[in-house]
C-alpha cells in the first residue's frame, strides 16, 4: 500500500529530483508551500519533509498539526523527541534518504505499538476482574493489581515486597511452604486453594492458577498468577455436604423403610430399614430391582397407573394406600405407603410401613368386638326380656289388687320397669350397642306410657322437640325415667276432671349442655309442696335422677307447670 509523504518547503522545487524518486519507491507525494499552510491536505501522513529548521517555531506548530514522523533536510528527526536520528546525513538525492525515511517510519510506528501495547497490558492487568499476582524466587510478592488489593482491602504499599505466607491463615501457611517449589519445578499450577486472610481478619478461600515467567536464558525470572474467591462456592459446597448429610441421616432415620423410585420404577436409594424389610441389602437392591418386582400380581395394574398419573399430577392419585408387599424370601407382608413427588424431579420418595401385625390384630379385633357385639346384644336382650317378665308379673299381681292407690304403685312400678325395657330393646335392635337415638326412645316411651294409662289423643295431646341427640345407657335411664315420671304426674295431677289439656316435651343441646323440658298447661303444681322435700316417691325420684345425672332441676309454676332439667352426657369408667 503507497504511503502518503507531505513535502514542505521555502521554495517551489517544480519537478525537483526528489517528488521523482519518491514516486517511484511507491510514495504518493503532497508538495506544498509553507507559505500556504492552510491548505494542508486532510489527509493522514506517514511522513512529512520539510527543509525548514526545526527550531524554528513554524516548524514546530506545523508539526504539531501532524500526528506523523518528520525529516529536515538534511537532518532526519524524530517527530515525538525531536532528537537527531542517526540514519541519514548527507545530500537529499541519494539511495539513503529511502532507507532514511524507511526507518523514520518503522521506528516511529514500532514504538508506538509497543507504547500501545504496553499501555493496554497494564490497563487490562490494572482492571482485570480477576486477581493477579507476581512473586520473586522467594515468594514474595512484586506485584498485584487493583483487584487484588480491592479484594483483600490492602494499599500497594502494604502488599508489594512482603512475602505471600503473610497473607495465608495458618494451614495455607504450610500449604505454601510445602507447594512453593513444586510449583517451580513444573512451571505451572492450577486449582489450588488458599485460604487467605483480609486486612480486617477475615478469611477468603480463594483457587490459584499460575504460570513460571522466565528470561530469555531461562532462568526463573517471577511468576504469573491469578485467583478467583470461591469463598462462596466453598460455602455452597460446605453447606450442600451438610444438607446431604442431614438428609441422609434422616433417610436413615425416619423409623419406617424409605425409598426413592426412579421415573421408570427402579429403586435408586433404600436406606437400612427397607433392607430388612426386603431381606436384601442395598447393592444388591439399588439400580438392580423394580418396584414392581415386590408387589403381588393383583396390586400391579393399579400401582403402575399411580405411577404414571402422580407424574403428570401428584394430586390426581391417592398419597397413601395399602398393598401387599413380597420380600425376598416370597413372604407377603400387608403394607401401609406414603408416596411423594421430590419437587422439579420424576422421583418418588415412597415411606412404608410393615402393618401386617396390626392387620392381623385388627382382623383379630374384629372378630373379637363382634363375638363381644353379639354378646351384649344378647345380654341386653335377655335384660329386656327379664324386664318384661318383671313388667307382667306386677301387671298380673295387679289384678288381685283392690285398694286404688295400692293399683297405682304397681302401675307406675311396671312404667318404670317398661321405660327401663325400652331402653334395653333399642341397644338390642340399633346398628351401634352404645348410644341409643332418644328421640325414637321417648316416642315408644309416650306410647307407652298413653297406653298404660289409657289416655286418648284427643283428650291429652302431646308434643316433643327433641334434637338429633343419640345418648349412652347410663343417661338415657335415668333419662328415660324422669321423663316417665313427670309424664305420669301430667297425667294423673295436671288435668283434672277429665279436663283436655297439652303436655310438652323438649330435649336440645348447647355447646355439650343438654336442657331437659317437660311441662303442660293443666292445673299447676301445688305451691305448697316443696318438691325438694317432698315425700312423694316419683318427685323423690325424680330429683335423685337429676342428681345422678349431675344436672340441677328447676320448677316454673306459672301456666301449668314446667320441669326444666339441664345436664351433661355421664361417662362412667369401669372400677
Amino acid at each position: 500500500m503507497a504511503r502518503n509523504i507531505l513535502i514542505i518547503t521555502e521554495d517551489d522545487v517544480g519537478d525537483d529530483g526528489l517528488v521523482k524518486m519518491l514516486d517511484s519507491w511507491g510514495y504518493k507525494t503532497n508538495f506544498i508551500l509553507k507559505t500556504a499552510m492552510d491548505k494542508i491536505p486532510d489527509i493522514q501522513q506517514d511522513l512529512v519533509i520539510m527543509d525548514i529548521d526545526p527550531e524554528d517555531p513554524e516548524a514546530q506548530y506545523i508539526m504539531s498539526r501532524m500526528n506523523c514522523p518528520a525529516i529536515y533536510l538534511p537532518l532526519i528527526r524524530d517527530s515525538d523527541s525531536l532528537s537527531i536520528l542517526p540514519y541519514f546525513d548527507g545530500t537529499v538525492i541519494d539511495e539513503k534518504l529511502k532507507f532514511a525515511a524507511e526507518m523514520v517510519v518503522y521506528h516511529t510506528q514500532t514504538s508506538k505499538n509497543l507504547r500501545q501495547n504496553h499501555e493496554t497490558y497494564k490497563l487490562l492487568y490494572e482492571n482485570a476482574p480477576m486477581a493477579y499476582q507476581s512473586l520473586d524466587i522467594d515468594g514474595n510478592l512484586i506485584k498485584v493489581n487493583k483487584t487484588w488489593l480491592k479484594k483483600l482491602g490492602y494499599t500497594t504499599e502494604e502488599v508489594v515486597g512482603n512475602w505471600f505466607g503473610n497473607f495465608l491463615s495458618p494451614p495455607s501457611l504450610e500449604k505454601f511452604r510445602t507447594n512453593f517449589p513444586r510449583f517451580k519445578e513444573a512451571g505451572e499450577v492450577s486449582n489450588v486453594e488458599f485460604e487467605m486472610v483480609k486486612a480486617d481478619g477475615a478469611i477468603i478461600v480463594v483457587s490459584f492458577d499460575g504460570k513460571i515467567g522466565y528470561d530469555s536464558k531461562g532462568n526463573f525470572k517471577q511468576t504469573h498468577c491469578i485467583f478467583k474467591d470461591i469463598t462462596a462456592q466453598k460455602t455452597a459446597e460446605t453447606a450442600m455436604v451438610e444438607s446431604q448429610r442431614y438428609y441422609k441421616t434422616i433417610f436413615e432415620n425416619t423409623g419406617t423403610a424409605t425409598i426413592i423410585i426412579e421415573k421408570d420404577s427402579t429403586l435408586s436409594l433404600v436406606n437400612t430399614q427397607f433392607e430388612q424389610l426386603y431381606g436384601m441389602q442395598g447393592n444388591e437392591i439399588e439400580g438392580k430391582l423394580k418396584w414392581t418386582d415386590m408387589v403381588t400380581s393383583q396390586y400391579i395394574p393399579q400401582m403402575q397407573k399411580y405411577h404414571k398419573r402422580r407424574r403428570n399430577n401428584p394430586d390426581a392419585v391417592p398419597r397413601n394406600y395399602e398393598f401387599d408387599f413380597v420380600d425376598s424370601a416370597g413372604n407377603i407382608k400387608n403394607i401401609f405407603v406414603t408416596v411423594a413427588i421430590i419437587p422439579g424431579t420424576a422421583k418418588s420418595l415412597v415411606s412404608l410401613q410393615d402393618i401386617t401385625y396390626s392387620k392381623d390384630t385388627e382382623r383379630e379385633l374384629k372378630t373379637t368386638i363382634s363375638e363381644k357385639d353379639t354378646l351384649l346384644r344378647e345380654i341386653h336382650h335377655r335384660v329386656k326380656n327379664n324386664l318384661q317378665i318383671i313388667s307382667s308379673l306386677l301387671n298380673l299381681q295387679s289384678r288381685y289388687i283392690k285398694d286404688s292407690e295400692a293399683l297405682d304403685v304397681f302401675t307406675e312400678s311396671q312404667n318404670r320397669v317398661r321405660s327401663m325395657a325400652i331402653v334395653h330393646e333399642k341397644l338390642y335392635q340399633s346398628n351401634n350397642i352404645s348410644k341409643i337415638d332418644f328421640s325414637e326412645y321417648l316416642s315408644d316411651l309416650v306410647t307407652s306410657l298413653f297406653y298404660s294409662y289409657n289416655i286418648q289423643p284427643n283428650k291429652i295431646s302431646i308434643e316433643t322437640d327433641i334434637e338429633n341427640i343419640f345418648f349412652d345407657v347410663d343417661t338415657c335411664i335415668p333419662c328415660g325415667l324422669i321423663v316417665n315420671e313427670l309424664l305420669t304426674n301430667c297425667v294423673k295431677h295436671a288435668f283434672p276432671n277429665n279436663k283436655s289439656g297439652h303436655v310438652y316435651i323438649g330435649l336440645h343441646d348447647e355447646e355439650g349442655t343438654y336442657t331437659l323440658n317437660v311441662s303442660d298447661d293443666g292445673v299447676g303444681f301445688p305451691k305448697s309442696i316443696d318438691y325438694k322435700n317432698t315425700e312423694t316417691l316419683g318427685l323423690q325420684l325424680v330429683t335423685n335422677l337429676v342428681n345422678q345425672l349431675e344436672g340441677s332441676l328447676e320448677i316454673l309454676n306459672n301456666v301449668g307447670t314446667s320441669f326444666k332439667i339441664e345436664f351433661k352426657d355421664v361417662s362412667y369408667e369401669s372400677v
